[in-house]
Order: C-alpha cells, then structure tokens, then sequence
C-alpha cells in the first residue's frame, strides 16, 4: 500500500515539474525605433524566455554601428495554476545601445544565446539612420574664466548652451527659458566634466541660469553650466564625452486632461543633439627661464606674513612659525600651494635645526597658512631670518622673490647640571650655550634661569649625573633597537608596503584609487602618515630618500595621469603601477628616521 501511495506521490511531483517548464525556449528583440541618428543611440531590449543559465546574448560586429551593453538585468517570472497545473514562464530582459556612427541603411543581425547545447537566435532587423541637422536651433560651447591662464591658477569651465526660442505663431506663444529647459534631455544626454554640477543644481531643484541674448538676428536663451578650472598641464582641458540631446519643438497644441484646463503640450518636436565645441582656451605652463631656486610651482601675486612663538626660548626649545600666503590676484590654485622650503633657505638652517618635511597647509578665504617647528642651534641667534617665498605672476609674465620681516628672537644658553670633584661638595653649573643633537630628535636643555633658587642637593645632583647619561644612553639604545628589528610597526610597515599597495590596486583601481596606493606605498616607505602625501610632496619626499630622477619622474607622471583621470575618464593600466613598485622596491632608500 505505501509503494502505491508513493509512485502515485512521485508522479504527482514529476507532473507539476514538469508544467512548470511547459513554455518552450524563446529569443527575441524589442526596437525602440528603426529610424535613428547618426551617434544616437537606439535603446535594443533581446528578451530570453524559459533559459535559466543560458550564454550570451551573441551579436556580430557591423561597420559603422556600435553596440554596447548597458549594466543590468531585468527578470520577471509568470506564473499559471489551471486544474492544478502549474506552468511558469521566466523572461529575462537584457538592453543595449546600437549607436550608428554615419549615416546609412544597416542590417542589425541575429542575437544569439547558448542553452543546452543549442543556439538560438532573435531575427535581424533593419535600422536607418540620418544626420540630425541642428542648423541655427541650438549651440554648445566650452569656455573658459580667464581665457588665459597658467597651471598653478584656478578659473571655471563653463558650458554654454544656446536654444533658439520658439514661438508658435498660430497660438501666439513664446516658450519661457524653463519651457525650453525641460525639453533638453538630461538623462539621455553626456555632460563629461560637467556632470558633477548639473547634479548638484538637480539635487537642491535648481536647474540651470538662462539669460536671453540675441545671436545674429535671433534670440537664443543662454543656459550656463559651470565648473571649477584648475589645470595640472598645459593645452586644451579635458572635458570628457559631452553631447547635448533635446526635443526641439515644432508645433503646440492646448488641451483639457482633465485636471488641467488649457494645458500646454507638445504636438510636434524634432529631436538634435549636439557636442560642444572648446573655444580658444590657453592654458601654459610658467617659463623655465628665470626660474628662481626656490619656486615651487605658486602661480598668483602673493604677500608672506611670518609670525613665531615663543620668541624668548632656551638653545633647543621648539619655536612654531606660522607662514601666511596671501593671493592678491584671486586667480591663485590654493589648495596646491605649498610652503616655501625653509631646510633649503640657508639664512635659516645654519642657525636653527629645521625638517625637511614640507608643512601642510590650511586654506582661509584667499590664503593659505602652514606652520613649521624650528629650534636654534646655539645662543648667538638673535633673530628669526627672513623667509623667502617666489612666485610667477600671470600678469607681469615673470617671477617675483618675496621676503617676510625678520623677527627678533631672545635665545638664553641650556644648562646642564654636573658634580664636583670632592662628594658633598656643591656642584657647579655648566652653561651649554649649543644645541645638543641625538639621533631620533633633539635633546633640550633646561635653561639656567629655571634652575635659579633649586636649592643643592649632593645626593640628588649624584643620582642625577649618574641616572640621566643612563636613561639617556637607554633611550638611545632602545630608539636603534626598534629602527633595526622587523618587529617594530614602522619597520612591519616598510616591509609590507608593497603588498599594501597591491592589494589597494586590486579593489580599487581607478586612478583615484591608483594614486592612493601609490602615495600610500610612498608614506609607508618613508614612515609618514597615510593619506598624509600630496603628489608634490611625495615626489620631494622620494629626492630626500636618494630615489634616482628617472624613477622620480616616471611616479610623477603616473600621478598626473591620475589627477587627469579624476575628470577626463582616462583608464590607468595597473601593471605599470606594478612594474613602478617593481623598480622602487630594488633601490636603496635612505633612512629618514630622526630628521
């Protein structure tokens, strides 16, 4: 009785499965229109029917026509229980863009899939395409403010678009600048670099400002998109894929739908679509001659303002500067801007001990402020130097050096404390009118004014002589220990950049996350803190580590690509990356620990 219950139990499953998969196979094709433009894309839906788990969909290359997948998938299942029977038919929806690149008559041909060891395939179709002849109906142009400048500046990109206004004669109406607006295409349209700004106006329901202006004998709305300009080479910017698409209209009609009495429509349009073009836009690069020594790329009209504290300090004791940059030109890229570099000035480095470090900088308004820890190197200093600063002003077309005022500086002599000859017998103080230097950093003494009135203690000042040269000579000992062993975290850092940096490259390699790897391995190399390397500063941090030029320049330009890239969607190949490390990892660095 139970074998009867259960091959009438196994059926009963083997039918309904069997139901299920009741639709046959199937391809095929939705057109959105057989009639195109030439670089319009047509929208081309293939849908597989009852295929979980095909291959494809297959299409064959056709001259002068482009195919591209779009990202995605669309899937819907139906389902049907007639007496018990169930049958189900999946479809799956997949879109691509056949774009005619000329004009002419083309045969798309079959999409093909692969299921089960059998091919199936949709039907060919025919799709024609023309030239959309835009004539006078609108225009597209970048430019630039100013239309001159240097790498170093900032201006705007703007992209200027120019629609005829229309006018229906038989309705007396003229389209207002949001009517005609709302006919550009936004979402079917490229806008390239200028993507970012249309989006941000989009998210706070704003669209773009137009104005009327008159071009030739007819009046045109100007709509303006405009984007932040800092140019990191010269020649014409990167602007990326633009192209303008809109439905021009031809014809309005009024109408009742019910909600809206007499509302305006559209009864006949055209569409056109249009790639701006770039006018005169000169971007140079300053002169090399006449370059002063210490430029560091400052492009603008500039004022240094140097302020220090404390200015009353013992031989050793840190002072901060604060240097302030101010750009009178207005036109000056700031956030590139650097310090001047104080280890280079020698007026500062041969009395005081300054890092070679470049210091990060802070912009307010139109200036930026960097500060920078210094110490005297003896007692004989009595001021803080004049900084230099040069820069090129666009202006003038040549360079200017700079110099803030030199600030008085007290600078008492250290004191050390040392025992007498005889036990119990007053130690004498002895007056250390220099800086004392020890590797990792710099040893400050206490001045003699903060050891008048200490009463002396003979136990003490024994304990101390003995105590401080030991804790010293440890702290040393323990400083080298940790630079020399694999244990210690900057040394397991140095070892491993690497393989950090590869492992960047593989998750993220665009050529914003190619430049973080990169300068990233460059900052565990040398120790510094990560994400704190800008492209400049890295390359100077790679000089002072004994990096050869060749090397030098080649991450430099990989750096460049990358910050081209950022807007200009250009593709960095990952084993240059590679082959860079490659190269860096079989060099010698110097040691910058301690300085």
């Amino acid at each position: 009785m139970h074998s009867v219950w259960n091959k009438f139990f196994c059926m009963t499953i083997l039918a309904l499965c069997v139901g299920r998969w009741l639709h046959a196979q199937t391809v095929s094709v939705q057109v959105a229109s057989q009639e195109a433009f030439v670089d319009e894309p047509v929208r081309v839906v293939v849908n597989v029917e009852n295929a979980i788990g095909f291959d494809g969909p297959f299409v064959a290359e056709v001259d002068g026509v482009e195919f591209r997948r779009l990202p995605g998938e669309q899937s819907f299942t139906q389902r049907q229980n007639i007496n018990g029977r169930v049958t189900e038919k999946t479809t799956v929806g997949i879109a691509y863009e056949v774009t005619p690149r000329r004009a002419g008559s083309f045969t798309i041909p079959a999409f093909t899939i692969n299921f089960n060891g059998k091919t199936l395939s949709t039907k060919p179709f025919r799709l024609t395409a023309v030239v959309s002849e835009t004539g006078d109906l609108m225009t597209a142009t970048v430019t630039c403010d100013p239309p001159t400048m240097y790498v170093g500046q900032t201006g705007t990109l703007n992209l200027e678009l120019a629609v005829k206004r229309f006018r229906d004669e038989q309705l007396a109406i003229t389209l207002d600048e949001g009517s005609l607006w709302s006919l550009v295409s936004r979402d079917a349209s490229s806008w390239g670099v200028f993507g970012p700004a249309l989006d941000k106006l989009r998210s706070e329901n704003r669209r773009p400002r137009g104005e009327p202006r008159m071009i030739g004998d007819a009046e045109y709305i100007v709509f303006t998109i405009a984007k932040p300009f800092d140019p990191i080479a010269a020649g014409a910017p990167a602007i990326g894929d633009v192209r303008v698409r809109m439905d021009y209209p031809t014809r309005l009609t009024r109408g009742n739908d019910g909600f809206f009495e007499n509302r305006l429509s559209l009864a006949g349009s055209r569409p056109i679509s249009i790639v701006p073009t770039i006018t005169a836009i000169d971007v140079q690069s300053p002169p090399e001659g006449g370059r002063p020594a210490s430029w560091n790329g400052a492009v603008g009209r500039f004022t240094i303002d140097v302020a220090a504290k404390p200015v009353d300090v013992t031989v050793g004791d840190p002072i901060t500067l604060t240097l302030r940059l101010t750009d009178l030109s207005g036109t000056a890229g700031l956030e590139g801007l650097q310090s001047p570099a104080l280890f280079d000035q020698p007026s500062l480095s041969r009395s005081f001990r300054v890092p070679r470090e470049s210091a990060a900088g802070v912009v307010e308004g139109r200036a930026k402020i960097f500060t920078q820890s210094v110490r005297a190197l003896n007692d004989a200093v009595n001021a803080i130097p004049a900084i230099e600063f040069s820069f090129f002003d666009p202006e003038t077309g040549s360079y200017e050096l700079i110099q803030s005022e030199a600030l008085p500086l007290r600078v008492t002599p250290s004191a050390v404390a040392r025992i007498g000859p005889e036990a119990g017998v007053e130690a004498p103080v002895e007056v250390a009118s220099t800086l004392t230097k020890i590797e990792g950093g710099l040893l400050a003494n206490a001045s003699i004014d903060d050891l008048i009135g200490i009463p002396a203690n003979p136990a003490d000042i024994v304990v101390s002589a003995l105590i401080g040269p030991s804790c010293l000579a440890l702290a040393c000992g323990i400083r080298l220990w940790q630079n020399a062993t694999s244990n210690h975290p900057l040394a397991r850092r140095r070892r491993g950049a690497r393989g950090a940096c590869e492992r960047r490259l593989a998750t993220t390699p665009t050529p914003d996350g190619v430049s973080t790897a990169l300068l990233g391995y460059i900052a565990d190399r040398v120790g510094a803190p990560e994400g704190s390397l800008t492209r400049r500063e890295a390359i100077d941090v790679l000089a002072m580590a004994g990096v050869e030029p060749e090397a030098r320049e080649e991450v430099d330009l990989l750096l460049r690509r990358c910050e081209r890239g950022r807007y200009a969607g250009e593709s960095i190949d990952t084993r240059e990356v590679t082959a860079i490390l490659a190269r860096l990892d079989a060099m010698d660095w110097k040691d910058r620990g301690g300085q």
